[in-house]
């Protein structure tokens, strides 16, 4: 798997390519990657991510 820690990235959901979130990778463990994801609330918040569900993921440009 490429590098992707600290790095801005979209994960795109099932569904059409604009169904995702954007957050900053924190933590890689094994096949998972925690994204801090900032609520529109203003609150931050965590989802982790199981690779292995095959998850679009692409890096942001910064």
């Amino acid at each position: 798997m490429f590098e992707v820690q600290g790095k801005r990235v979209w994960i795109r959901r099932d569904g059409t390519a604009d169904d995702g979130f954007e957050g900053v990778v924190e933590r890689v463990s094994g096949k998972w990657i925690y994204v801090r994801v900032d609520d529109p609330t203003g609150q931050t918040l965590g989802i982790w991510v199981n690779t292995d569900l095959q998850r679009e993921i692409a890096i942001l440009a910064d």
